[in-house]
């Protein structure tokens, strides 16, 4: 009986990541430019839904995108953070009849996200869009 139940936890040692979703975090691999794009959206929900649990967790989202993208902090993260403001303050009062009321938060981030203004911000202050992390791309030996 006591082999069974040690068989059995080492067996579900060995599921539990599998069965628990151990999925890898996805950010660190794409761009600087979808980093940067992305901060900026995750900065938005923060503003939007700031005080609720969607907001903390969009906030803390905005700061781990420091570790993975090489951008211009000082000028980047301001700009962001007024872009969204602005796109925030938009009217979307009753686009459609039937939803009244709503705010359309999201809507406006998405929005911003797709933004001329924040593919301008890329251009300003990712020096290397292209990039992963702040790695330059590797160059092939001679």
């Amino acid at each position: 009986m006591k082999i069974a139940l040690t068989f059995g936890a080492l067996l579900l040692s060995f599921c539990l990541p599998s069965i628990a979703g151990t999925s890898n975090v996805m950010a660190p691999s794409r761009t600087n430019a979808e980093n940067y794009k992305d901060r900026a959206l995750a900065a938005c929900i923060s503003n939007a839904y700031k005080g609720s649990p969607a907001g903390d967790d969009a906030s803390v989202t905005t700061s781990v995108f420091l570790e993975w993208t090489y951008y211009d902090f000082d000028k980047g993260n301001p700009a962001t953070e007024r872009l969204a403001e602005q796109y925030l303050r938009r009217d979307y009062t009753n686009p459609f009849e039937a939803y009244v009321g709503a705010e359309f938060k999201l809507l406006k981030c998405l929005d911003m996200f797709h933004s001329k203004e924040l593919n301008e911000q890329v251009r300003q202050y990712v020096p290397h869009p292209d990039w992963v992390r702040d790695k330059p791309p590797k160059r092939k030996k001679k």
